[in-house]
């Protein structure tokens, strides 16, 4: 029998559907009408306001380097090797891009999924193109029963639909329930986290006629796949995942998120 809790969260998002429908469509940046005639969920001004993380960056976990030693990163010192690289395409800070994050993770606004979708494909074209399979961080059941949904597989969906990459949902799955990782410092983000996913139960397929797959493979051998989320904060999450999805056997486990976050201290 479905719990109270996810009954809720199935009539939040339903809701906020109908909402769309009934209210004159808002920016979910701003708050402000949006112009007649405009589809999207989110403002042209909103879009020039967030702010891309810009050069130099590490290559390998995209954080902004010091232009005086712009080969020294201490930021992935201690990611796990199976995380190959990562690349975001905002910074998460007050305004547009902080209202759009917590408008699909805890409003239910399925529509803004979409818009994050086409700033991470603006930002990391070249990461896009080099993965044949997008895999989304799964959430704790509770937390999914609670929301309605997903938030890092309806991103991985939108930007698989704009790059025409697959998205294999069900590679990963969590083994256990995590205390949010808002107001933990980053050795207590990886203690919490470690050990917290494993490959999922319904065996991942790759995608049919993949290079260096058997069709039908319950396995990712020599694909090389991107996790999928909303924000990056210190990469234990990511971190995480990869180490569980590496058991599938891929080439190489990327990264790709919309936005940033300031380290904790």
């Amino acid at each position: 029998m479905p719990s109270a809790g996810s009954i809720f969260g199935v009539f939040a998002a339903r809701a906020r559907d109908l909402e769309a429908l009934a209210l004159p469509r808002a920016c979910l940046g701003c708050e402000r009408p949006m112009p007649p005639g405009d589809a999207s969920a989110c403002c042209a001004l909103c879009r020039h306001r967030m702010r891309t993380i810009a050069p130099p960056v590490c290559a390998r976990c995209g954080q902004p380097l010091d232009v005086w030693s712009p080969t020294a990163c201490g930021f992935c010192r201690d990611w796990p090797a199976g995380l190959a690289w990562a690349a975001s395409a905002v910074w998460l800070e007050d305004g547009p891009a902080r209202n759009l994050v917590h408008a699909l993770k805890y409003g239910g606004w399925r529509a803004a999924a979409p818009v994050l979708a086409e700033r991470i494909a603006a930002a990391a074209p070249a990461r896009l193109r080099s993965v044949a399979a997008l895999v989304p961080v799964p959430l704790g059941r509770a937390r999914e029963r609670e929301r309605g949904y997903n938030q890092a597989a309806l991103l991985a969906e939108a930007l698989g639909r704009i790059a025409g990459v697959p998205v294999l949902a069900g590679a990963l799955r969590r083994a256990r329930e995590t205390r949010s990782q808002t107001r933990l410092s980053p050795a207590e983000r990886r203690r919490n986290v470690t050990g917290a996913f494993v490959a999922g139960a319904d065996a991942a397929r790759a995608p049919r006629g993949a290079a260096g797959t058997r069709e039908g493979s319950p396995r990712l051998d020599g694909l090389a796949v991107a996790l999928v989320d909303d924000v990056l904060t210190t990469g234990a999450t990511l971190g995480a995942a990869a180490a569980a999805l590496a058991t599938l056997g891929p080439a190489t486990i990327g990264a790709l998120t919309f936005a940033r976050a300031t380290v904790p201290g």
